[in-house]
């Protein structure tokens, strides 16, 4: 009988992430019995082996660079100056001394890694190294790690060389598990799992993309900026955290949503709301989908719902398309995604940005007649001016004083911010209705 497993990527800072997924595998009593890791992943690995989430969550909230390594430069980026400073404090660190120390970081997995704990867990850990300057793959679990020297192999694993020193254990060298295989699913395959959650970091790594038919395989990565991965910045750890835990339920049903998170129910209620409206606006716009008749407009507007959805095959029904343009207006408008919404809630959250964008300056519409001209109009614009621009020449369009045309002309070249109009002007049409 297979076994469920926790399979986490590497990406320093970006472990954080990891973190809210364990928080919501807790609540789903998601109870894994192997664990492997890369890197941060390891390190958090070695966490969940233990089952010490306590002890993980406050290691992050406390966690700063300073902590991590020897290196002297603040926790968050001011500015693009500041970034530039900071890159070129590592690459001085790496040309002088072969990189970042890491002891402050030894230091601390020996403060926070029971050794004893982990040998003694029911759960199985394994997790990747790679030996330098072979670049030869090791896997390693808590039975083949000699004992007393765990912690020295942790380290290996997240050795992530040349921002960082490599690990010399014996008479030979280490370097970050992620130059051979960043989210080691085949490990815990290998180990015996059927049912797998793994968390991919999108860092800087080779990610071994492998089929395996028998495996239920639940792959988790952030819809979101996760941060520089080199910086723990402490905001930025309580954002990923609860990022991974938003996203770990909504990869199990407990939520819905794609880039935003609903609770249950809402994203067929936020549909509802709109529909009479949104199908208004097809229609005038000649966006309508016809069997047999689609314009170039509609397919690209199709092509990136579907990017959008992360559905590159299957029907989109009017619930899966006004939950993709309402999340794309949120996004461009800035509406946090910490939260799960209602319908209620999210609506609010955009009309409320969308008010204090509206007394900005914008161009008057455009009556062009190819996405060619509109493109070239809107370049320099920042990306919420494009989306009020587009909000307007609709509302111009309903008015018979912008040519159906022209806003498929306008679709064409601004794809997502149309589709984001198309939202607001429904909701604020409703909403005008109700009122």
């Amino acid at each position: 009988m297979g076994k469920k497993a926790v399979v986490l990527g590497g990406g320093g800072s970006r472990g954080s992430y990891q973190v809210g997924v364990w928080k919501a595998l807790l609540e789903l009593g998601f109870d894994y019995e192997i664990v492997t890791g890369t890197s941060v992943g390891a390190l958090n690995g070695a966490l969940m082996v233990q089952k010490d989430y306590e002890l993980a969550q406050t290691m992050w909230q406390q966690l700063k660079t300073r902590d991590v390594m020897d290196v002297e430069v603040t926790d968050k980026v001011e500015s693009p100056k500041d970034f530039t400073d900071k890159a070129g404090a590592f690459i001085a660190e790496m040309v002088k001394n072969g990189g970042a120390d890491p002891r402050p970081l030894e230091q601390m997995l020996r403060s926070y890694i029971d050794e004893e704990k982990i040998r003694v867990s029911p759960v199985e850990f394994g997790f990747m190294t790679v030996e330098y300057p072979k670049l030869e793959p090791k896997v390693l679990t808590k039975e083949t790690v000699p004992t007393g020297e765990l912690v020295d192999y942790l380290m290996a694993s997240a050795a992530c060389f040349p921002a960082m020193q490599a690990r010399v254990i014996g008479d030979k060298t280490y370097i970050d598990g992620g130059y051979s295989d960043n989210v080691p699913v085949k490990v815990a395959v290998d180990l015996g799992a059927d049912d797998i959650v793994a968390v991919d970091l999108e860092a800087i790594g080779v990610i071994r993309k492998m089929e395996f038919p028998a495996v239920r395989l639940r792959y988790l990565k952030s819809r979101w900026d996760l941060g520089i991965f080199l910086l723990f910045d402490s905001d930025m750890t309580a954002r990923n955290i609860q990022l991974g835990y938003l996203e770990t339920l909504k990869a199990f049903g407990k939520r819905e949503g794609c880039l935003y998170t609903f609770l249950p129910g809402e994203g067929e209620a936020l549909y509802r709301r709109v529909e009479k409206q949104s199908d208004l606006l097809l229609a005038k716009s000649g966006m309508y989908p016809i069997p047999g008749s689609t314009y170039p407009a509609q397919a690209r507007a199709q092509r990136k719902l579907r990017q959008m959805l992360d559905r590159p095959d299957g029907r989109l029904d009017g619930s899966m398309i006004a939950l993709a343009c309402c999340e794309a207006a949120a996004r461009l408008l800035g509406v946090p995604p910490l939260e799960a919404y209602t319908a209620a809630s999210i609506e609010a959250a955009v009309l409320e940005r969308y008010l204090q964008l509206e007394t900005e300056k914008v161009p008057q519409s455009l009556a062009a007649r190819s996405a060619k001209e509109l493109t070239r109009h809107l370049m320099g614009l920042e990306r919420q001016m494009v989306l009020l621009y587009c909000c307007r020449c609709l509302d111009e369009m309903m008015d018979g004083h912008f040519s159906p045309a022209a806003a498929r002309a306008l679709c064409s070249a601004v794809t997502e911010e149309f589709l984001a109009a198309m939202y607001l002007c429904s909701l604020r049409s409703t909403r005008e209705k109700e009122e």
